[in-house]
């Protein structure tokens, strides 16, 4: 009897060992990375009562929380960016100058703009955007084609993050430029941004 009982435990225990073994070996699928290297973004303003465009992008761009995840959306959700705003161009020297001095540098401590993105699984999300020493929630949409990201979202200078007197000073600086051919100077609050990156897959 006491034999049994030694070899029935003896079992029991290679049992659960085996599946504890078998547990341990799942089977991991592909696993995503952002490149901070490939991630870009560009940005588009507007200028007269026309709403013609003025694009750029930034040259400078500092991303951080990178992590390897299953899928891309949990591979970007949490990213983190830094872009300081002197590396900012436009294709016309003198409104970068006036764009890095008259608009963000009459923000609130505006060197960089910082934020954190954070991806919904149906294609919307957000950008936790601080700019003028206000955070905001800016709504994006996304698209992911053959490990290529596309994240896209429009701001508002004034009603998101409180810069009228940042708008006023552009708009100042570039009164005779910014008219259109009824003669009125204006430049708009509203900004769209767009960002690109390529994720890693092994």
């Amino acid at each position: 009897m006491k034999k049994f009982t030694v070899f029935t435990l003896a079992l029991v225990l290679s049992v659960v060992t085996i599946s504890c073994k078998k547990e341990a070996k799942k089977v991991e699928g592909p696993q995503f990375s952002v490149e901070p290297k490939t991630v870009t973004i560009t940005w588009t303003g507007y200028k007269t009562t026309s709403k013609i465009p003025v694009n750029g992008n930034f040259e400078v761009l500092e991303v951080s929380n990178i992590k390897e995840a299953p899928t891309a959306v949990e591979a970007l959700n949490g990213t983190k960016f830094s872009i300081p705003v002197s590396s900012l161009v436009s294709g016309d020297a003198d409104r970068d100058s006036k764009l890095k001095q008259l608009f963000f540098g009459v923000m609130d401590a505006t060197v960089s703009l910082t934020g954190t993105v954070n991806l919904n699984e149906d294609g919307t999300g957000t950008i936790d955007l601080s700019m003028n020493g206000i955070s905001k929630a800016i709504p994006i949409t996304y698209s992911i084609k053959d490990q290529i990201v596309q994240l896209d979202g429009k701001l508002d200078i004034v009603n998101d993050f409180g810069a009228q007197a940042a708008l006023e000073s552009i708009n100042t600086a570039c009164l005779e430029l910014h008219k259109g051919p009824d003669g009125v100077s204006k430049t708009w609050s509203e900004v769209v941004i767009s960002a690109t990156a390529h994720l890693k897959k092994k």
